[in-house]
């Protein structure tokens, strides 16, 4: 099935919304750990939380590069 790539963009899916939302999480399961005293589960929400800032990290530098236009390489 084709696709119609130019409907996919940040205000058809709010993806300028998705980093404050993976941060949100990432708070949510650092809270989480500090209430638990299993040191794995600890671990768990820990790797979570940092998972989730690193994908909001990696979407917010995405959304810089398309906001900052054509580069040297396009």
């Amino acid at each position: 099935m084709d696709c119609d790539h130019s409907k996919l963009n940040g205000a058809v899916f709010g993806m300028h919304d998705w980093p404050d939302s993976l941060r949100g999480q990432a708070a949510m399961y650092r809270k989480l750990a500090e209430q638990t005293d299993d040191p794995f589960v600890k671990n768990e929400l820990l790797e979570l939380a940092s998972v989730c800032e690193e994908v909001a990290d990696n979407i917010e530098d995405h959304l810089t590069c398309e906001s900052a236009g054509p580069n040297a390489f396009g």
